[in-house]
């Protein structure tokens, strides 16, 4: 019997096409295409939205006898600046507000779709997308010498921590999922949660819960030490610290803007907890380019802010693309799965049926980055929760011990944490990698894999220990360029930077305006998708930027009507399982 296969899947609901009386006037390039063949259909129906605001020059201004916590403070006023019109657009059209999402410029809101087309109109709107619902389905140092699960010995984790001396100590680690339980073998190491489900997201210092059984399977493949298992059972990186990011409900439910709220604020407290990484077994049914894409903004911003970002590749293959959201962003980490027909051994590998392949939908970008393990792992177990009364017979007891303290569980979603804990390995021995070196170093020192494409395997399979001990120190430069949204919002922290050019010969030599790409200045240049594609976005320098602007949140009109996770999938469904 196959293992139930866990991502996040959306279903884009379509209505019929017409073109209703009230949809007479507005403006198509301001909304998402196939959100927008929803809203003709269906001009009275109430819709969830996520609303972005122009950029506008006078927002950020900076002098350069502005210290860092002057530039902070108009950085601030900057954002506020943006979710007030954002808020204003929606007000003018009696919708109703529900939260700020500063990290992408935007609020999220529910309007009436005749609404939601005079918004397009608005002079102070930028973008509008629907605020997607999404409905999970799920399952398809240390003693090292004691570690049985095939996944994690295939990928050489207990060589790093017994020939390196290296287990992640220290490392922050965001799991961007369903919850954290407890666990014996992440005593300690749960270091604050949140959860954006709730009415009142509150950071709590002890753990919480996990009512659906997901996220702790996720953070026990990333940090689990093994205590209940004597060893057996242990993640890549035992001695990291998880930071507990809620954003899907018991049911398996979530829907876009509460997961860029939980992005927005390990953005905002990533020194806090020394947040190096961020977790996101999910993923969306991509109904467009990244580009155009918010998740992938929120995604990108935090990469240039200095967090790696990793992504499952989806569950939702063998045929090509299949990649889902944001793992479709060319600056993400795109992790697919192997089936290691358990055992620790290579030449029994096969690619898992399940993990999607690329390239993706509609950009044609070369995914996922890289595979690891992601069949039947073995990982802790959520006691009481949905997936744990739903799937009884998942549960693993450790010979000798009265209680099933461990669970097993298949997909890119068990795939994905494997490469988040390789990384934290690797933080701990150096600390001051970037993204773009982390992502050059765990693909060129895979162990290479002789079946499958690079558009299923990616580079190969993730090699902890090779990872943390090679001293690579080169960067992987993006073939392809940020989204629309990074461009637009952060081009007032990049001003007066030295542009460097990705091809003199892009475009017959010339921007938009017919000027050679040695002759652009910031005083000349023509800010659009023409540079944008050109432009080295890692040419700049980020780590001054003043991210405050980006996280701001404080907004008296946070509605307690949280957007309903479970209720509105659309569904009813539960933790589907998928064969």
């Amino acid at each position: 019997m196959r293992w139930l296969t866990a991502t996040i899947t959306v279903a884009l609901l379509l209505g019929a096409a017409g073109t209703p009386s009230a949809a007479s006037s507005f403006d198509p390039t301001k909304i998402d295409a196939s959100f927008l063949a929803e809203v003709l259909a269906s001009p009275t129906d109430d819709f969830d939205v996520i609303v972005r605001s122009v950029v506008k020059k006078d927002d950020y201004k900076i002098d350069d006898k502005d210290d860092q916590d002057k530039r902070a403070e108009k950085a601030q006023r900057a954002a506020e600046r943006r979710i007030e019109r954002a808020a204003k657009a929606v007000k003018e059209q009696h919708g109703t507000l529900k939260h700020a999402l500063s990290i992408v410029g935007a609020v999220a809101a529910r309007l009436k779709g005749v609404q939601v087309l005079k918004l397009t109109r608005d002079n102070d709107v930028d973008y509008v997308v629907k605020d997607q619902k999404l409905q999970a389905q799920f399952d398809p140092a240390l003693d090292s010498a004691k570690v049985s699960s095939p996944g994690i010995l295939e990928v050489g984790a207990p060589q790093a921590w017994s020939q390196l001396g290296i287990t992640g100590r220290g490392v922050g680690v965001a799991v961007v999922d369903s919850g954290v339980y407890a666990h014996p073998d992440l005593a300690g190491r749960i270091v604050a949660a949140i959860d954006f489900t709730s009415l009142a997201p509150t950071v709590s210092n002890i753990p919480l819960s996990d009512l659906g059984g997901h996220g702790t399977h996720v953070a026990g493949l990333v940090a689990g030490d093994g205590t209940r298992s004597g060893g057996l059972y242990t993640g890549v990186a035992p001695n990291a610290n998880i930071i507990d990011v809620r954003v899907i409900d018991a049911n398996g439910s979530s829907n876009v803007s509460i997961i860029l709220r939980g992005l927005q604020w390990v953005l905002a407290n990533r020194t806090t907890y020394n947040i190096k990484v961020v977790n996101m077994s999910l993923g969306a049914t991509p109904s467009g380019s990244y580009k155009s894409d918010l998740m992938a903004t929120a995604a990108e911003i935090l990469n240039f802010a200095g967090v790696n970002v990793v992504v499952s590749a989806g569950n939702t293959g063998p045929f090509a693309g299949t990649i889902t959201t944001p793992a479709t962003d060319p600056y993400v980490i795109t992790v697919g799965a192997l089936d290691d027909n358990a055992t620790p051994l290579l030449a029994d590998d096969l690619m898992a049926t399940f993990s999607s392949r690329g390239r993706t939908l509609f950009d044609k970008l070369s995914k996922p980055d890289l595979v690891a393990p992601g069949r039947k792992m073995v990982s802790l177990r959520s006691p009481g929760s949905e997936l744990d009364a739903l799937f009884p017979d998942r549960q693993v007891t450790v010979l000798g011990s009265a209680s099933a303290d461990y669970y097993k569980l298949s997909g890119t979603s068990m795939a994905a944490p494997v490469v988040a804990g390789t990384i934290a390995l690797m933080y701990e021995r150096y600390p001051n990698l970037t993204p773009a070196q982390v992502k050059r170093r765990l693909k060129s020192t895979v162990t290479p894999l002789a079946f499958g494409t690079t558009f299923d395997r990616g580079a190969g399979l993730v090699n902890a220990y090779r990872a943390v001990a090679t001293t690579d120190t080169g960067r992987e430069l993006s073939a392809d360029r940020v989204s629309d949204a990074f461009a637009k919002d952060l081009r007032k922290f990049i001003q007066g930077q030295r542009f460097v050019w990705r091809d003199l010969s892009y475009n017959g030599g010339v921007d938009s305006g017919g000027v050679s790409w040695e002759g652009v200045t910031w005083e000349n240049v023509r800010w659009d998708a023409v540079t944008w594609e050109n432009v080295t976005w890692e040419g700049f320098t980020w780590e001054g930027v003043t991210w405050e602007g980006v996280t701001w949140e404080t907004v008296t009109w946070q509605s307690t009507d949280q957007q309903s996770t479970g209720a509105q999938s659309g569904t009813g469904a539960t933790w589907d399982p998928v064969d």
